[in-house]
């Protein structure tokens, strides 16, 4: 008997002892969870080079042996104990799966980036030796932004590609500080990567000292050439003994004295300068309308044309030097005037979105402001640029006689374009610092009202509104210059 209760004694043992050997995890894991730092996470972003650990919460706790895999090893190493580090930019999934119990797993998605940071400042000249050297944001898109100008019409246009950055003129010396307080916040470098002058108006260059004000450097610069004078020469002044690359829009086109008619500002994003056959030459002090600089900006399958003032006369020789391509968006030339946006130039380059940078007008001579009693001029904005003789002009062109994009920052405040190289913008607006009233609601009368401290009746939610959308194209009768199926779809009751 006591034999027997030995060896039931020690069969008990032995169940007891078989049973400690098995761990937790064979008998009761039901899920596991892959965290980073104590956190679960389903989705990761990171940049080339970082190296951190992933590890496993188990349900219940308890700690199984873990088998680790990635979906793409040129993205990401993972070790068999769950270190990462990460080789290449992309995309690849990592997996941990209980390895007694493969029907156990877990993944997550790894999202890879290269770190956006310059290394340098190249030539310029070849896609191998952009300006910037480095890695600019390659996955970020384009933007065009066409900054809201305060006094009568005026230009400055900003364009960003990651950490690339290209300021075209800066308006009025009143519009300089609104200028400048888009560059601080979208220029953390605070190193213009190109800034160019289109010609010697006040409108496009009294704005320079304010614009760049807080700007370190500038790797490029472009202007209309000749001797220069006050903003423009100050610029080149003050940036060239900092190393600036500087040339003249004239030795650009002609390609002398080391300038190219060609610069990269990335190995994808680049600009032309084109050849107008009208640029002064270095002897000359200013640069009027019909010398404007013209360019274009290609960043893949996107091309953006702008030629500050330039008008139709020069707008025919510039076509007979140069091979135009169609554009994605055009800035129309001089505020969306009579005298440029020829039609046979609107049709060869045929534009997929036009943009026109002009304020509701003011007089000349007047000091811009907000709102003040008084001060009641067009405030229904139906005088001024853009001029219906454009307009008639612009909606002719055969890409925006279908799809009517068409866009003007006194409705749409600051302007910005996105495209990630597709022949194809994205569009957004903002509310208008200055805007415009409805003056068909006060007798066509201005009403000043003293609490709002503000005419009556502004118009507003038109940010994000095509020009065929909103009420001045009715005060002004554009209605007139749309398509045919345009006029019939959106204005039935429309009759001239």
């Amino acid at each position: 008997m006591k034999r027997k209760i030995v060896f039931f004694l020690l069969f008990v043992v032995a169940m007891f002892s078989l049973a400690a050997c098995k761990s937790k995890e064979e008998v009761e894991l039901t899920s596991i969870d892959i965290v980073k730092e104590n956190q679960t996470i389903e989705e990761l972003n990171v940049l080339v080079g970082d190296k951190f650990s992933l590890n496993v919460v188990a349900n219940p706790t308890s700690e199984p042996e873990i088998t680790w895999t990635i979906s793409n090893p040129s993205i990401a190493s993972v070790s068999e104990t769950g270190s990462v580090e990460v080789k290449g930019s992309g995309t690849a999934i990592i997996t941990a799966t209980a390895t007694k119990y493969p029907y156990i797993s877990d993944s997550i998605y790894i999202i890879s980036k290269r770190k956006v940071e310059q290394l340098g400042v190249g030539s310029g000249l070849t896609p191998e030796d952009p300006i910037f050297l480095g890695n600019e944001g390659e996955e970020e898109p384009i933007e065009v932004y066409f900054i809201e100008m305060q006094h009568i019409y005026a230009d400055s246009i900003f364009i960003k590609k990651g950490n690339v950055e290209v300021l075209i003129d800066a308006g009025y010396e009143y519009d300089g500080t609104f200028v400048n307080q888009v560059l601080m916040e979208k220029v953390a470098d605070r190193r213009l990567d190109a800034f160019m002058v289109s010609h010697s108006d006040g409108d496009h260059i009294d704005g320079i000292a304010k614009a760049l004000k807080g700007i370190d450097n500038i790797s490029l610069m472009v202007d209309y050439g000749g001797t220069g004078g006050g903003n423009v020469l100050a610029a080149r002044t003050q940036y060239i003994p900092k190393g600036m690359q500087y040339h003249s829009a004239y030795d650009c086109a002609n390609q002398i004295n080391g300038a190219s008619n060609r610069y990269y500002l990335t190995s994808e994003f680049y600009v032309d300068i084109l050849n107008t056959g009208n640029y002064i030459t270095s002897d000359k002090t200013t640069a009027s309308n019909p010398n404007s600089l013209a360019v274009i900006f290609t960043y893949k399958d996107f091309k953006f044309f702008s030629a500050g003032d330039l008008t139709s006369e020069i707008e025919k020789r510039l076509m007979s030097n140069e091979n135009l391509p169609e554009v994605t968006l055009y800035k129309a030339s001089h505020h969306g005037s009579h005298g440029s946006n020829s039609q046979d130039f609107l049709d060869k380059i045929n534009p997929k979105a036009v943009a026109i940078s002009a304020a509701r007008a003011d007089r000349y001579g007047i000091e811009p402001s907000g709102p003040q009693k008084g001060k009641d001029y067009n405030l229904n904005a139906a005088s001024g640029h853009p001029a219906a003789a454009a307009i008639e002009r612009i909606y002719k062109a055969p890409n925006i006689s279908l799809n009517l994009n068409v866009y003007w920052n006194a409705v749409n405040g600051t302007m910005k374009f996105t495209s990630y190289g597709e022949d194809s913008v994205t569009f957004s607006g903002s509310p208008t610092m200055k805007g415009y009233y409805d003056l068909t609601l006060t007798d066509n009368k201005g009403v000043w009202n003293e609490d709002l401290k503000d005419w009556e009746n502004k118009v507003t939610g038109e940010e994000n509104c095509k020009l065929h959308e909103t009420k001045v194209f009715q005060f002004r009768d554009y209605i007139q210059y749309l398509p045919l199926w345009a006029r019939e779809q959106y204005f039935p009751d429309y009759t001239n």
